[in-house]
């Protein structure tokens, strides 16, 4: 079907493809609404992709006695295990006690039981103490003077976060949707009940009008500029936190697990977590942030106080700045809370909100990746009842009971996880650590990648720069995943710009790859190169400096 064709008119019209977008689209579309999702970027391109890539319970809004909040993100942890086994899997974290800590260790310890009991129903391990001791034999590493104890818990781990969001765009095209990427709404008008809202595709130029019945605004920190497009002003929501992270190499007196620690600065929470390529990401900062979302960098001055915190839990790392690897920083889109004296203090929790003067017209402020189904399933029964009786449609009336509660994620969806992954290993002609990789990226769904080297062998070639990876890759994610630019592919698909190299090694290889599948010139080949090396600058990898001497 051509997208750009369509001229019926919809149920439901998502702006944002993030993972809360993605979510909101997803449920709606398995419930039988006719769906559309767009997003001015990339699937997963904005605060979705820059996260601590961490699916947790949320134990520091215990604090906020947001116990609702708590029980609604161990629940969807606990889903997300089940769902998508290949993207989120158990992750332990050590929370040291320290005599500077600003929370007694017996209310972190009492914490801790009652975060064991809201997750009842989970399949992690309890958490454990650590007496002083057995805290610095666990972890010889860390700083023992003023070490009390400590306690190991159990969260989640989405190393690859963006492909929480390809994988549910690719359910909502499976199930009937559209899913539009590289795609910019510039006006949104109302007419009689009906939404016509003009789309233009910021690759081809093609603009289209396409109408709906109900619109949900879930573009995240761009929530109030979305709005802004519309007949009518509304009251400002979102009132936008800047965070950010790094990564570095392995290092002295690295932990184990992650470590979920407290700032002798300021007492903010930081995290150090080891990633699965060998590599650690730290972070993240908690800042107001008024500015254009997509220029959001990390700054020296958040660098420093990441590196003079770290160094201070683990004397031996002194980590400097020449030990950074890449960074990335991102808005996270929380609600306009105009008295709030930090960002700490703003509460996570997430919100629909409908216009003032337009109804149909929803807006999402809040949330997180932890509880972005949760929030997709709120939003479409919120949306239901408040139209139900008002054009809902009996069609969506009758599916209401359809949820993707237990839906598996297409990467996932087979009878046994664990079955299907021992016999790939078995049967796969791949390397093992080539074949791992391609797992924990595509799940289930690299079997279309092994049947593109059955038909061409020299698919199996590795690209430059990582070893791990094959050029059958690109062609799949090109026909499969809607990757349309450079960046799509090497940032949000293959992930290469997460390695060392920041894919900076691989690019000319994709390009050349993807060139031949999306019928660029040499012209439009360069000019992808030169997006990517702009794109990846902004996330300073420590080898850019040695390219662009290279490059002069």
């Amino acid at each position: 079907m051509d997208f750009w064709a369509n001229t019926v008119p919809l149920d439901l019209l998502v702006i944002g493809g993030g993972v809360n977008g993605l979510a909101v689209a997803r449920e709606a579309q398995v419930r039988g609404w006719s769906t559309m999702v767009v997003d001015s970027q990339d699937f997963g391109a904005g605060t979705s992709g820059t996260s601590s890539r961490l699916v947790h319970g949320g134990i520091r809004y215990l604090e906020n006695l947001e116990f609702h909040l708590v029980r609604e993100s161990l629940k969807e942890r606990e889903r997300l295990l089940y769902t998508a086994p290949h993207l989120v899997k158990p992750f332990p974290l050590l929370i040291p006690f320290y005599r500077h800590n600003r929370r007694h260790p017996l209310i972190l310890s009492l914490g801790m039981l009652l975060y064991d009991v809201l997750s009842f129903d989970k399949t992690t391990p309890i958490h454990r103490l650590y007496s002083k001791r057995a805290a610095e034999k666990a972890y010889p590493g860390l700083q023992h003077k003023n070490l009390s104890g400590a306690t190991l818990y159990y969260d989640a781990q989405a190393a690859n976060t963006e492909r929480l969001c390809i994988e549910q765009a690719i359910d909502v095209v499976g199930f009937g949707g559209i899913a539009l990427n590289h795609c910019t709404v510039t006006s949104i008008a109302q007419a009689d009940g009906v939404f016509e809202v003009s789309l233009l595709n910021t690759l081809t130029g093609v603009t289209q009008i396409q109408s709906a019945t109900v619109v949900v605004n879930a573009a995240g920190p761009w929530v109030d500029t979305v709005l802004e497009l519309g007949e009518n002003k509304a009251p400002r929501l979102i009132g936008g936190s800047k965070g950010s992270h790094f990564t570095v190499g392995p290092f002295a007196g690295a932990p184990s697990t992650g470590v979920h620690f407290e700032a002798i600065s300021d007492g903010r929470a930081i995290l150090v977590l080891p990633l699965p390529d060998g590599n650690y990401l730290i972070g993240a900062t908690d800042i107001f942030y008024d500015g254009n979302p997509g220029d959001a960098v990390m700054s020296d001055e958040e660098i420093h106080y990441l590196l003079n915190e770290v160094n201070q839990l683990i004397p031996e790392a002194a980590l400097t700045t020449t030990d950074v690897l890449h960074s990335v920083s991102g808005i996270r889109p929380l609600p306009y809370t105009p008295k709030a004296k930090s960002a700490a203090q703003v509460s996570r929790s997430h919100h629909l909100l409908e216009h003032p003067t337009i109804p149909g017209l929803f807006s999402v402020t809040g949330g997180k990746l932890t509880t972005h189904r949760a929030l997709g399933e709120m939003a479409i029964n919120k949306i239901e009842k408040l139209r139900r009786g008002k054009n809902a449609g009996s069609r969506r009336s009758l599916r209401a009971h359809a949820s993707t509660r237990r839906l598996r994620l297409p990467g996932a969806r087979t009878t046994s996880w664990p079955d299907f992954e021992e016999s790939f290993f078995e049967n796969t002609t791949l390397p093992i650590d080539t074949a791992r990789r391609l797992l924990d990226v595509y799940g289930v769904r690299v079997a279309g990648i092994e049947d593109l080297i059955m038909a061409d062998p020299a698919l199996a070639a590795a690209l430059p720069g990582n070893p791990n990876s094959v050029s059958a890759e690109v062609a799949f994610v090109i026909r499969t995943e809607f990757a349309r630019t450079l960046t799509d592919i090497v940032g949000r698909r293959l992930l290469l710009a997460w390695d060392d190299n920041a894919g900076l090694d691989s690019i000319v290889a994709v390009a050349a790859l993807a060139a031949h599948e999306l019928g660029w010139n040499a012209e439009e080949t360069e000019e992808q190169l030169s997006e990517y090396r702009s794109w990846i600058r902004l996330r300073r990898p420590a080898v850019w400096e040695t390219v662009a001497v290279d490059a002069d």
